[in-house]
């Protein structure tokens, strides 16, 4: 630690500390514009001058270290000089359009010419006009308004990892300019509005729509990602003009599916009235004739409910409620990737921060797209690549992640027990074992190199290991999380505060789900298959939406086509083609409910948004239906779900304390560990077919919510693949060319355009088409032969 003094105050700090980070820690005003907390130091704005006393001449806080005994001032008539001057300089350009500017009343510029500035501009001259740039659906440009701070850059470089931002020229004919031909590269453009701290990259958006003190702001969780970052909701009379990350929140960014899917708020798409059919179409209902219905089809029937993860703790809790009271025999599914729902060894949700995952040794990511999947995990290990810590991937694509990956390979879901079992070879020959170990090595007869990679990533000191989908989703997925879980073992890496296994889920609330449904889950595709079989009479969906996402989209259609469907949601969806009757809830905005992320932090959302239509909060409808189908209602009030929620979830005691008033920052929920986990029967893949299946899911795709946004539909449309993708030398060995080919998989043939990249595995057939809801997801494997005459 360093003592030194700050206008004659004497503060602490860590050794290395700037002293404009040292000024900010404990409260002292010093101005500045380039720079910014999770950014490198440019040092070129100098509006951050200090002096030091016995320095010659002022310094820049901002890149300059304290040093032991240090003294310090931050206002003295020379610094209002200089300050003075730099203001009349960072001012010449800039034009005079504060009241039609969206920073208006938000500007740092405007703030400090107040603070700092002279009362006129000396400057007669003629000014710069820099042409304005396209950077695409999010980010809108006025770049006479430009300071140079650079900010933007160097989030490209260093927190996007796509550099498509960069300097031209210098002095007084520097330009920032856009590398881009449709629209920035990165999942995390629309935090460029956030830090430019002028009016020259503003929300494309929201432009020209609101000011910021017209504005409410609402705390709130976003439920797009397991993620769940903290979120400010800005809005104007109860319409969403604005989502931004919450200040003081664990992550500084958000990515642009959290940020942009607002406008899905007031789509077409979105849910406010009940509605029952009438012939073809659904019409507007009063709740009395909509629950009617509902409970028409619904009671005495043989039902099957399906729901979404990512409603609040207390909705799902009030579905679990809903089904012991009045369906008491129904399975419930709310995995739409997930084929396999015998135990896994661990359960889906990190056992680690992402903080931690970013510090470890060693970060082995099996089979996953983090850059898609979770933006924000993404740019913690891009920090890690940038700062020289290695990452290992291994998996059936060299997915894009902007960043360096030291050790990278391609495999086909068939080789995952290979190269599990060649990883234990390696292991046992080091002299690190884990009980059961041998007994699994045994039945696996093949071993891939890639197994040696994993091995080599587990033997250090510590591992980050991040389970992907293509594992969550194989077929044979509790036996090949059981060897994971038993390399682990073996390597050290599953004992108290270095347990690295993390399995990452499907959505929100994980920890939760396993301890209030683990007891009646099935497999989604299992369900829809029972209901195609005559073994169902009516589906409830909860949130769910199995015709637009997941594996089993061509399954759900079949079912649907022989039973009643009765849907509670916020979106309607692809589902509202099905529907019988639509009952509508509230969306996350406008609850007043409990989240649990991934690593097992708990949100809380407050003062939530004034509902639109006739919505109502999750746990209200399922306590309606349950009255309604003439039961006893098991929760009248919120604090009934929460105590139900204590109840059943022993491992979500500690929410008790968050209700009662303790800060949730210091609230952990972490994920299950089934100790108890057996080995299974293994199914390993000796699929007849020759193409293995992937699915590509899409940030701007996935989920009923994205689909129905306006704005990530057309960054969906400028980032798209092609439909179906393979490696050039796949088609090489099977005599076939680029362009319109045959799948044939178990339900048929279909013909589609085929693109070709490097970066997928041989022998894989990567599906893009509709994010990872294309019906040939639900496949395992296929052939490939020439399109049809």
């Amino acid at each position: 630690m360093t003592e030194l003094f700050i206008n004659d105050e004497e503060v602490t700090v860590p050794a290395g500390t700037s002293i404009l980070e040292a000024c900010r820690e404990h409260g002292v005003d010093v101005p500045y514009f380039c720079y910014h907390p999770e950014l490198s130091v440019a040092a070129n704005c100098r509006m951050c001058l200090v002096e030091v006393e016995g320095w010659p001449k002022p310094a820049a806080s901002c890149c300059t270290p304290v040093a032991e005994g240090m003294k310090v001032v931050t206002h003295s008539e020379g610094l209002e000089k200089d300050r003075a001057m730099i203001m009349e300089y960072l001012l010449i350009n800039h034009p005079l359009d504060c009241p039609v500017c969206d920073q208006g009343g938000a500007c740092k510029l405007q703030d400090y010419a107040v603070e700092h500035g002279e009362g006129k501009g000396r400057y007669t001259e003629a000014k710069r006009i820099p042409s304005d740039k396209d950077l695409g659906p999010f980010v809108n440009t006025c770049m006479t308004r430009c300071i140079h701070c650079t900010r933007c850059v160097r989030f490209a470089d260093e927190i996007a990892g796509t550099g498509d931002m960069g300097v031209l020229n210098r002095g007084d004919h520097m330009l920032i300019e856009g590398i881009v031909e449709d629209a920035l590269e990165s999942e995390l453009s629309g935090n460029l509005s956030d830090i430019c701290p002028v009016g020259a990259l503003l929300d494309k958006p929201s432009h020209d729509v609101s000011r910021p003190w017209e504005m409410k702001k609402h705390k709130s969780t976003c439920t797009q990602c397991p993620q769940g970052c903290d979120i400010e909701i800005e809005s104007r009379n109860d319409e969403v003009m604005r989502v931004r990350p919450a200040k003081g929140g664990v992550e500084p960014w958000i990515c642009d599916r959290g940020r942009y899917v607002y406008d899905a708020f007031r789509s077409d798409n979105r849910l406010l009235k009940p509605r029952v059919r009438q012939g073809k179409d659904l019409a507007d209902a009063s709740w009395d004739d909509a629950i009617e219905q509902a409970v028409s089809l619904l009671k005495g029937k043989r039902v099957g409910i399906v729901f979404s993860p990512d409603w609040s703790v207390e909705g799902l809790t009030a579905i679990r409620l809903l089904r012991d009271t009045a369906f008491a025999d129904a399975q419930v599914a709310f995995e739409l990737h997930r084929r396999d729902t015998r135990p896994f060894a661990f359960e889906e949700g990190l056992s680690m921060s992402t903080k931690a995952i970013e510090k470890a040794d060693q970060v082995v990511i099996l089979g996953s797209d983090i850059r898609q999947r979770l933006p924000i995990l993404m740019q913690r290990l891009r920090k890690r690549a940038n700062a020289g810590n290695p990452i290992t991937r291994i998996g059936a694509m060299h997915y894009r992640t902007n960043a360096d990956i030291a050790v990278d390979a391609l495999i086909r879901p068939r080789d995952w027990h290979a190269v599990i079992a060649s990883a234990m070879v390696q292991l046992t020959e080091l002299g690190k074992l884990a009980a059961g170990m041998d007994a699994w090595v045994a039945k696996v007869d093949a071993r891939h190199d890639a197994g040696k990679l994993l091995a080599d990533a587990l033997i250090a000191d510590s591992c980050a290991m991040l389970v992907g989908e293509e594992i969550r989703c194989h077929e044979d997925a509790a036996a090949l999380i059981h060897g994971l879980d038993l390399l682990m073992r073996a390597a050290g890496h599953t004992e108290v505060g270095k347990d690295g296994r993390n399995l990452l889920p499907e959505g929100m609330n994980a920890q939760l789900l396993s301890d209030v449904f683990g007891d009646v889950r099935t497999s989604a595709g299992a369900l829809f298959d029972a209901a195609s079989q005559g073994e169902l009479d009516t589906l409830l969906l909860v949130g769910s939406d199995p015709v637009g996402d997941g594996l089993f989209s061509r399954q759900a259609k079949a079912a649907l086509e022989k039973v009643d469907l009765v849907q509670v949601a916020a979106i309607s969806g692809d589902m509202g083609q099905y529907a019988s009757v639509q009952l509508p809830a509230s969306a996350y905005s406008e609850v007043e409910g409990t989240f649990i992320n991934m690593e097992g932090r708990v949100r809380v959302a407050e003062s939530p948004l004034r509902s639109l239509g006739e919505d109502r909060p999750m746990w209200k409808v399922m306590m309606r239906l349950a009255q309604a189908l003439g039961h006893d209602v098991p929760a009248v009030n919120l604090d009934e779900v929460r105590e139900a929620i204590t109840q059943r979830a022993p491992s979500c005691a500690a929410l008790a304390d968050v209700w009662a008033g303790e800060s949730a920052k210091s609230v952990f929920i972490p994920s299950q560990r089934n100790k108890g986990a057996t080995l299974p029967n293994m199914a390993i893949l000796n699929a007849a077919k020759a193409l293995d299946v992937v699915s590509r899911y899409s940030m701007y795709r996935e989920g009923a919510w994205a689909r129905a946004s306006e704005l990530l539909s057309e960054a969906g449309r400028i980032h798209a693949l092609d439909d179906l993708i393979v490696h050039p030398e796949t088609l090489k060995e099977l005599g076939l060319e680029q362009g319109e080919l045959t799948v044939l998989s178990n339900t048929g043939t279909e013909s589609f355009v085929i693109g070709t990249r490097e970066d997928v595995s041989p022998g894989v057939l990567f599906v893009a088409k509709r994010g990872v809801a294309g019906d040939l997801s639900g496949e395992t494997s296929v052939d490939l032969q020439g399109g049809q005459s």
